[in-house]
């Protein structure tokens, strides 16, 4: 801290001014410290009782300055943490033994590669109490910081100090206050917090976990019963790349989507002017267009201009390329901004104008079979596309033609998985990337099992495939009858309502202001309320018909599912009981 306060002009240029203000601020706090002689009196004795605290968050990238003080002389360093990481070990060091901290902060220390050389000096020195922790909720009305709550005790000289390191070893410990000493877990979901009394929430929804558990790898809070079933699933499940021989790909980076994305009219006139265009513009897929079992086009198209391709072969495109070159050409090294300015183009890169950014050396991969995923989920939608769909960066691929490993990507048990296994995204969205999803635990299906699902998630894309393109009719109908060009969430699962409230919604929607030229519709005519039922009927109910044939093989899908890794009737009711958000399938659990 004296470092700190006694240093912040020297720093004020590279760290920047609103840490430089920081560290001004702790010089006063510093001095007036070190003139209260109680302060110094209560370190000299060997420390204090409690330490509490809410530590400050620090990017990494502002402490270079000191991160070589950092590395000499705390444990818990790593090149790459934040600044709260080392105030956790300062203030261990101001306990007496047996004394306690509390902080509040960000739970990402528990899994980050960046915690953990924190989470090795808590397992070898300290012992953990009690973590609180909250999630995505709203603790701080400022800031989506995933906070929790610690507890630490420092032990006594010789007692339980270096259990977990002793224990690692495979040795048995000489002395110990308790024969295995345990931590009280309590996860507190975000829609519970408000208004809950915290106390009586943790004696009666808290968890012993034994402390053994926690080293220098992640760790886990979960209770016992469900880190068994996940540990379950790992030693049953291959890892993904290895079960479909082949890992994950992401989609396309164009650099400057204005150029390359075009719609269907502008994708048929440059076809008409020439025909040989055809051959690399191709069906584009964004994030919000995956959904389960089947991809919902939105009618985008991208030029498909890889590296390497004759621009002048396609001279349509090539003229409607020209339209954008200033913005897409690539940034030479040796651009001066300081004297020229913003380059008005894209990155630099080994690529020319016309191309996209991406080298996209898999770009075959596309015209084959594959399952399309989103980089954010907030649901499990994973889709089979057969054709030559061409997914952006918010997407992944997986080139393989099999419904089985569809059928696992979609099920329950791999959603209650993914939320305790993938990072979590701001409003609890998973992040399913990287080594994660290349090593996702997928169970190994008997010839039966696998006959069987080959036969259901077909049919469950078929009944998708009618769905989406009914409700696409009827929102066209809305849109040139009644000139609705918003219908909201409502009326694009008009199934979901009755008539009745089909029709309500539809008024609802009507435009309150002049569209197209014609004037605002405050009512519908008896006729349109008539047209409205007949469209409810002829499209709504066979909807609501296919629904719950996909529900029954659902149904039976989730069973083939949990039979490939061996679930018991007991983990299965487990599973349910701590369900996560959005779970697929909620009408299984009954059954």
């Amino acid at each position: 801290m004296q470092y700190v306060a006694d240093n912040h002009l020297k720093h004020e240029e590279r760290w920047g001014k609103a840490v430089a203000k920081m560290c001004k601020g702790l010089k006063p706090l510093v001095q007036s410290v070190c003139r209260r002689p109680e302060e110094l009196a209560t370190m000299q004795s060997g420390g204090f009782d409690v330490v509490i605290g809410n530590p400050p968050y620090v990017r990494q990238e502002l402490l270079s300055p000191i991160k070589p003080y950092l590395q000499a002389h705390y444990k818990s360093f790593d090149g790459v943490a934040d600044l709260y990481t080392y105030f956790y070990e300062r203030g261990f060091q101001m306990l007496k033994e047996g004394g306690l901290l509390s902080f509040i902060v960000t739970n990402k220390w528990l899994k980050s590669g960046y915690g953990e050389a924190l989470r090795r000096f808590f397992a070898e020195e300290t012992v953990f109490e009690q973590i609180l922790d909250f999630g995505h909720a709203p603790i701080f009305e400022d800031a989506d910081v995933f906070p929790s709550i610690v507890l630490v005790r420092k032990p006594d000289k010789g007692s339980d100090k270096g259990l977990n390191k002793e224990l690692d070893k495979g040795l048995k410990p000489l002395v110990l206050t308790k024969p295995l000493a345990s931590t009280t877990v309590c996860p507190v979901p975000r829609g519970k917090l408000p208004g809950i009394n915290l106390s009586q929430y943790v004696a009666q929804n808290g968890y012993a976990v034994p402390w053994s558990r926690f080293t220098e790898k992640a760790w886990s809070l979960e209770h016992p019963a469900v880190d068994a079933l996940m540990e379950k699933l790992r030693r049953v499940g291959a890892p993904l790349a290895e079960y479909a021989g082949v890992k994950p790909y992401r989609g396309v980076l164009t650099g400057f989507n204005e150029a390359f994305l075009i719609d269907t009219p502008t994708r048929d006139q440059l076809v008409r002017q020439d025909p040989k265009c055809a051959e690399i513009i191709k069906p584009f897929l964004r994030g919000q267009d995956i959904k389960r079992w089947s991809p919902e086009w939105a009618g985008l198209w991208m030029i498909f201009t890889r590296r390497g391709i004759d621009i002048d072969a396609y001279p349509a495109i090539k003229t409607h390329l020209l339209n954008y070159r200033e913005q897409l050409e690539p940034r030479p090294n040796d651009w001066d901004k300081k004297n020229n300015g913003e380059w008005p183009g894209r990155k630099p890169g080994p690529y020319k104008w016309y191309e996209i950014q991406d080298s996209i050396d898999y770009w075959r991969l596309f015209d084959g079979p594959k399952i399309f995923y989103q980089e954010i989920q907030f649901h499990p939608s994973y889709c089979l596309d057969e054709g030559t769909l061409v997914g952006n960066n918010k997407t992944f691929l997986i080139p393989v033609r099999d419904y089985f490993l569809l059928a696992v990507l979609t099920s329950p048990i791999i959603w209650w998985h993914n939320w305790r296994y993938f990072p979590h995204m701001k409003d609890e969205a998973l992040s399913p990337v990287g080594f994660r999803m290349e090593s996702l635990p997928i169970a190994r299906p008997t010839p039966a099992t696998r006959a069987e699902a080959e036969q259901i998630v077909p049919r469950l894309i078929e009944i998708t495939k009618a769905n989406q393109g009914a409700t696409c009719e009827v929102l066209d109908w809305l849109k040139a009858e009644l000139r609705i060009d918003s219908p909201g969430n409502a009326l694009s699962d008009f199934a979901a309502l009755d008539a009745d409230g089909f029709v309500a919604e539809a008024r609802k929607r009507l435009p309150k202001t002049q569209t197209r030229g014609l004037s605002p519709l405050s009512s519908l005519s008896p006729r349109q309320v008539k047209d409205l039922h007949e469209v409810y009927r002829d499209y709504a109910q066979p909807i609501q018909t296919r629904d719950a044939e996909a529900a029954r093989l659902e149904r039976r899908l989730s069973d083939l599912v949990n039979q490939a890794y061996g679930l018991t009737p007991d983990e299965i009711e487990l599973m349910w009981k701590t369900a996560p958000p959005r779970m697929p399938g909620e009408s299984i659990k009954g059954d």
